[in-house]
């Protein structure tokens, strides 16, 4: 899995406004964004683990349920904050009512073309959306009676959260942080140069023999 990220940035140059600086559509765009970053680093860190487990199984043995542990833990973290970045109900502030809101604003006109281009996208994205708010409300938010009872399912088919599914995780995400900073810059808000979290797991061998 590819976990170099500096090379799937998009790299903007301008001016990056202070909290007080912004008006109301700029703070909008600065929080999804920030939302979008957080996701886009708990994708990494999941990364970090599973290469690192997949290097070090004498040490993950050591402690095997901790670990099962730790992998269900970033599992649900990862649906519940994809969800919500994505999120469409009502009262919620995600991709498309954030779309919606810059759509009737005052920088519709500058905004128009990227705003366009990035509901296409969306768009195309849809279904795989549909999944993840799917396997949150089902699974991870509520005891859907269907799930709960998966012993009267039949033809089921386990989520492989390490395929396919990993891999459009990881596109979407990448594709949601790069859209919102490019759309903050149009508005004028540029942004300081975004830093990943690093891979610090190999420090817990630091004092293996």
């Amino acid at each position: 899995m590819n976990t170099n990220w500096n090379k799937n940035k998009s790299n903007f140059t301008g001016r990056a406004l202070s909290w007080d600086q912004k008006d109301d559509i700029q703070k909008l765009l600065t929080m999804l964004q920030n939302d979008a970053v957080d996701t886009l680093n708990s994708v990494l860190e999941y990364s970090f683990i599973m290469d690192f487990m997949s290097d070090q199984t004498s040490y993950i043995n050591k402690a095997p349920c901790f670990w099962s542990e730790v992998i269900k833990s970033l599992r649900f973290t990862l649906i519940m904050k994809t969800a919500r970045l994505f999120d469409e109900s009502k009262d919620a502030i995600g991709f498309h009512k954030v779309f919606n809101i810059l759509e009737q604003s005052n920088y519709r006109e500058v905004l128009i073309n990227e705003l366009n281009k990035a509901k296409a996208q969306y768009d195309t994205y849809h279904v795989y959306i549909n999944e993840i708010r799917t396997i949150r409300d089902t699974l991870y938010a509520h005891n859907d009676k269907k799930e709960y009872q998966f012993w009267k399912k039949t033809n089921e088919v386990d989520l492989e959260f390490e395929g396919e599914f990993w891999k459009k995780l990881e596109e979407i995400i990448i594709w949601a942080r790069d859209t919102l900073l490019s759309l903050r810059t149009l508005t004028g808000d540029s942004y300081p140069v975004n830093v990943e979290i690093s891979n610090d797991i190999c420090n817990l061998l630091a004092n293996e023999n």
